[in-house]
């Protein structure tokens, strides 16, 4: 629970740069993750982690592109 409160006021508050907001996400997916862990199978719950990791390395991968064209972290789109 502490996880989301974090994340949402992450959200809220730090919107405008893009690393807080994949910081925000990340908190949100642990906050699943571990709410989660307990109430799916073995196989989902692999299913779930490896979405969780994926995501997140296209989120690097995003922020890093924007970087290098734009030179900054402030650009969301």
């Amino acid at each position: 629970m502490i996880f989301l409160f974090i994340s949402m006021f992450m959200l809220f508050f730090k919107w405008h740069r893009f690393i807080f907001i994949l910081i925000s996400l990340e908190f949100l997916m642990l906050s699943l993750f571990l709410s989660l862990s307990t109430a799916l199978s073995e196989m989902m719950f692999f299913y779930f982690m490896c979405f969780s990791v994926i995501s997140s390395i296209l989120g690097m991968v995003v922020m890093v592109g924007n970087m290098k064209i734009y030179g900054s972290d402030q650009c969301i789109f």
